[in-house]
């Protein structure tokens, strides 16, 4: 089938959740149109409007937690140089799942974020979403046999009081966004699985530090094993 009819009805998908909601139905359909749709056959004014969109959407969108998705496209580079290009920060701080940075942008930005609808009616939602995100980009940070996580340091970490943590490992567990299991008397969250996500630049290179250590350990293994042989089969 013609790009063109997917691009097409897409655009009336997109048009329609748009008017109708909910914002993650407007969020989906929005990354299939970007997929048929090139960037350059839009106006200035289509890109910017639908930018706009999209990072309201997707921050405001209930099931929304990868940011990566529309950050690999071109489009939020449409913010650039608009008076909405603030969104684009935001989108950026929510991948990142930095606290401190979206409080630092609200302050800033706080005539044009609460002119919003979708941010002001949603505020509560968005900060607890972030918390949420910070959860995730903390165990993501942190080495798969290592994710014993004290409630403290996930309560430093998300900017939250302590006896919040055991709420938010319960909600993230609940959108299936971690899976593990909890201590509440030595208050430790246990996690085997967090959700896999599409990667920025930084969080690639992260990855890649990652994977240079696990190298490294494989290879002194590796060595340890072949000096150790003749001793063991000797």
């Amino acid at each position: 089938m013609d790009t063109c009819v997917h691009s097409t009805y897409y655009h009336l998908a997109t048009e329609f959740f748009k008017e109708a909601g909910p914002h993650e139905s407007y969020y989906k359909h929005a990354l299939m149109l970007l997929a048929y749709t090139p960037m350059d056959s839009m106006s200035a004014e289509q890109a910017t409007s639908l930018a706009t969109d999209m990072s309201l959407a997707a921050i405001s969108g209930d099931s929304v937690y990868n940011f990566g998705e529309v950050l690999a496209t071109p489009i939020v580079g449409a913010l650039v140089g608009t008076p909405n290009e603030w969104l684009g920060e935001l989108l950026r701080c929510f991948n990142k799942g930095d606290i401190e940075q979206f409080n630092m942008l609200v302050d800033t930005y706080s005539s044009e974020y609460f002119a919003q609808p979708a941010l002001k009616l949603r505020h509560n939602f968005i900060k607890e979403k972030l918390a949420l995100l910070s959860l995730m980009n903390f165990l993501f940070e942190t080495p798969s046999h290592d994710r014993n996580i004290p409630f403290a340091a996930i309560a430093d970490r998300t900017r939250l009081p302590l006896d919040q943590v055991e709420w938010l490992a319960m909600r993230a567990m609940s959108l299936e966004l971690i899976k593990g299991s909890m201590d509440e008397v030595d208050q430790i969250l246990h996690v085997d699985w967090v959700q896999p996500r599409v990667l920025d630049n930084d969080q690639m290179s992260h990855l890649a530090d990652r994977l240079g250590e696990w190298s490294e350990k494989v290879a002194t293994a590796s060595n340890f094993i072949t000096d150790q042989t003749p001793e063991l089969l000797g």
